[in-house]
């Protein structure tokens, strides 16, 4: 499930609404320096309008009344508190659009996901900036990474997160970054190299 903590609340968002005219939502992303916002409707989330759909339409037809709803993109993407983190990452990551809109149940719009977000969460789950970090290589073999992890577990470290990097290669080798907390990273890194695992220094 997505959690509350992980997306920008509505109430802390600058919002268009789609009966605003394009020289309102103008000013509003020129006040803010805003390339693009989020549109709503009836406490609903409409779409998103951009500066650059603003401009291009005002070009086209330069009239001060034309209203938001006719030119805000519709088909973008929302997501509910029920999907989860990875469901949002994918869809920043394959498609163009500045954010993902997150409704409840009742589709009334809570708030958005950003690139920026996605990127503080899994920097996070990470433990970047956290511990030592072990860039460990091994060959692919089945048992390996429950060695790995005794082996630390065995000389009083802490895990904070494991990654593994498989580069597909031939060579069948994979790359490993552990983070961990502890206080004999020496011995611990003897230990993995004793185990026949190869530490990048």
């Amino acid at each position: 499930m997505i959690s509350l903590s992980f997306i920008l609340p509505r109430k802390s968002l600058t919002l268009v609404e789609s009966q605003m005219t394009l020289n309102y939502a103008l000013n509003l992303l020129e006040t803010g320096n805003f390339l693009s916002l989020p549109v709503v409707k009836d406490n609903k989330f409409w779409g998103v309008i951009s500066k650059e759909r603003i401009l291009r339409r005002m070009m086209e037809t330069p009239d001060a009344e034309i209203l938001v709803e006719e030119v805000t993109r519709k088909d973008m993407p929302c997501l509910s508190l029920a999907n989860d983190s990875e469901e949002a990452a994918l869809l920043l990551a394959n498609t163009n659009i500045p954010f993902i809109a997150i409704n409840d149940d009742n589709g009334v719009f809570l708030g958005i996901i950003t690139h920026k977000t996605i990127f503080k969460h899994y920097a996070s789950i990470l433990g970047i900036n956290k511990g030592h970090k072990l860039v460990i290589t091994s060959y692919d073999i089945k048992g390996r990474l429950a060695q790995l992890t005794d082996i630390i577990a065995k000389k009083n470290g802490n895990i904070l997160s494991l990654i593994i990097d498989n580069p597909n290669v031939s060579t069948n080798v994979i790359k490993i970054v552990v983070r961990l907390e502890c206080e004999n990273l020496e011995e611990i890194t003897t230990a993995i190299e004793s185990a026949g695992f190869s530490i990048r220094k």
